[in-house]
């Protein structure tokens, strides 16, 4: 009679083993899941945070720059009306005096901000297709796929300007010119 028994349970092991490791795979595989469109969720207020902020910096530093190319401008001109506007004599002194110098080195911070911020907001736009690629991957390989059928892809589509849209289109760039000119 007990060499009747151990087959039925020898079964009924296996088949609750087997349970067991489809229900840990498949809570597995979720958690991945929703891991995965919690970071994309995250990594979009990022890419929002990070790109206003990039055009604010710049917006504001090119204001101050404006503005003190319009005050250099304005105390320049005073300084030469006032000194020289007789012409009698005293234009060679201009050429001896100490004048004021414009100092390029807000144009050089605006420089590097906006570097450094269009690098900020590249990182985060990679950052987000690369948890767009890790959740292809989960729906896409076996065993996850079997696992996550019914659940919906990810997308993003990059920020970009229309040049470089038409550049992806037809797969042909042109030269820039930077200054537009």
């Amino acid at each position: 009679m007990q060499n009747k028994k151990l087959p039925i349970i020898i079964t009924v092991i296996i088949f609750v083993v087997l349970c067991s490791i489809f229900m840990i795979m498949s809570i597995s595989y979720s958690n991945q899941q929703v891991r995965l469109v919690n970071q994309y969720k995250a990594e979009e207020q990022v890419i929002e945070a990070t790109y206003d902020n990039m055009w604010k910096s710049i917006k504001q530093i090119a204001q101050v720059a404006d503005n003190y190319k319009e005050s250099f401008k304005e105390v320049y001109n005073n300084i030469l009306d006032n000194r020289y506007d007789k012409d009698n004599g005293m234009l060679l002194n201009w050429l001896k005096e100490s004048n004021p110098q414009f100092d390029p080195a807000v144009y050089e911070q605006l420089a590097v901000v906006i570097e450094v911020e269009r690098e900020k907001f590249l990182n985060a736009q990679t950052k987000i297709l690369d948890v767009v690629r890790e959740q292809n991957n989960l729906l896409d390989q076996i065993p996850s796929k079997w696992f996550l059928s019914d659940c919906e892809r990810l997308k993003y589509e990059v920020v970009s300007s229309s040049t470089t849209k038409k550049v992806m289109e037809t797969r042909m760039e042109e030269n820039i010119n930077v200054f537009d000119k």
